[in-house]
């Protein structure tokens, strides 16, 4: 029986830190001038999520009307997001804010982006550390005979897997192209500013997708 439940955790274990960690990639760089003018667009991101809500109840009866058996119907429920972006551009091609600071020569706001995904890369790590050390304690459990003592470790061990799984969420966030380390209106000063040595007029566009 023990084998069994050791080997069902090990599972869970592997399919939690596995499968469902959040993704922790910085943006790819690497864009060069090109002569074309920077601007801000404004976005808006739509996605769908698929949720199971409960909808009814099924009475299971007997042949004399008894009741022996409820079950809870559930149907699936679709919602529909939405959240306003807005990311750099040089010309057509959209560009993450590392390569746009450094096109617009933008010190400040390059050191400020390149700051808060090192941060992401540490907290990405440090969750992921935990989860390890979550996961161990609550696998350990398993092998402690005094039931307090594996009840602690048990839930010790749940609590730091989801305290790591949220630590690398957070981090992962901040590795996003999504994720600005500055305020939209310094990007666009800096396309401005930027535009205006090339002797260009900056703008800013709108689209939505």
């Amino acid at each position: 029986m023990r084998s069994s439940v050791t080997t069902l955790s090990l599972v869970a274990a592997a399919l939690f830190t596995g499968c469902i960690m959040p993704s922790a990639k910085s943006p790819s760089t690497g864009a060069v001038a090109t002569g074309e003018p920077l601007a801000v667009v404004d976005d808006v991101k739509v996605w769908t999520s698929t949720s199971k809500e409960k909808v009814g109840e099924t009475v299971y009866r007997d042949s004399s009307g008894r009741t022996i058996a409820t079950a809870d119907d559930y149907q699936e429920r679709t919602q529909v997001h939405s959240m306003k972006v807005w990311y750099p551009v040089q010309g057509q091609q959209q560009l993450v804010d590392e390569d746009f600071f450094r096109i617009a020569g933008d010190h400040s706001a390059l050191a400020q982006t390149e700051e808060m995904r090192s941060d992401g890369r540490k907290w990405s790590f440090r969750g992921k550390v935990m989860i390890g050390v979550g996961a161990a304690s609550f696998i350990g459990s398993f092998f402690v005979p005094n039931i307090y003592g594996r009840t602690a470790l048990m839930t010790g061990g749940g609590l730091a897997m989801g305290g790591g799984w949220y630590m690398a969420y957070w981090g992962a966030s901040k590795m996003s192209p999504e994720q600005h380390a500055v305020d939209r209106s310094i990007a666009e000063r800096a396309a401005r500013q930027y535009n205006e040595r090339l002797g260009t007029v900056g703008a800013s566009m709108t689209k939505s997708f």
